[in-house]
């Protein structure tokens, strides 16, 4: 830009970038980027999504499972635990191992976090089985396991990405 140039009537203020008159790089607007809002939008490209982010979705929707159908927590207590807190469903990633885990404190004031796994292969979770569960901890495990599997379920028939 000139600056011992005249302004005539023609001069439109908005034509002139700034910041390549300063030497700046310009600036562009950026639009902040919510992850769950471009994996519910996009239906063209299949993109990687964010394995925590899936955590966290498989947690929420586990734990409004448990809450749904967990009329009397005792009926899914083993015999020497004292309290099944089901208001602590968590649901943990290691590897490619989704755990969901609830807090059991067992007489003795100990704590334990009985889980259920699921594998993550190829943009599908599948409940891993475990084999030789006590029969003791057998309604707990099965308790646990039917609020995975609905998760799950809520998971895949509500986005694209499963």
């Amino acid at each position: 830009m000139n600056f011992e140039q005249t302004i005539s009537p023609e001069f439109d203020a908005d034509d002139v970038d700034i910041f390549a008159e300063l030497g700046s790089p310009s600036v562009q607007p950026t639009q902040a980027s919510n992850p769950l809002h471009s994996i519910l939008l996009e239906e063209e490209t299949p993109t990687e999504v964010d394995p925590q982010l899936v955590a966290g979705l498989l947690q929420v929707l586990a734990q409004h499972s448990i809450r749904q159908h967990s009329t009397n927590p005792k009926n899914v207590m083993p015999e020497h635990a004292e309290n099944v807190d089901l208001n602590s469903a968590r649901v943990t990633l290691i590897d490619d191992e989704y755990r969901l885990s609830l807090l059991v404190e067992l007489q003795g004031n100990q704590h334990i976090r009985p889980c259920v796994r699921a594998q993550h292969d190829s943009g599908q979770i599948n409940l891993v089985e475990e084999p030789d569960i006590p029969s003791k901890w057998k309604p707990l495990y099965d308790f646990l396991e039917n609020a995975f599997k609905q998760a799950i379920l809520s998971l895949k028939t509500s986005t694209q990405f499963l």
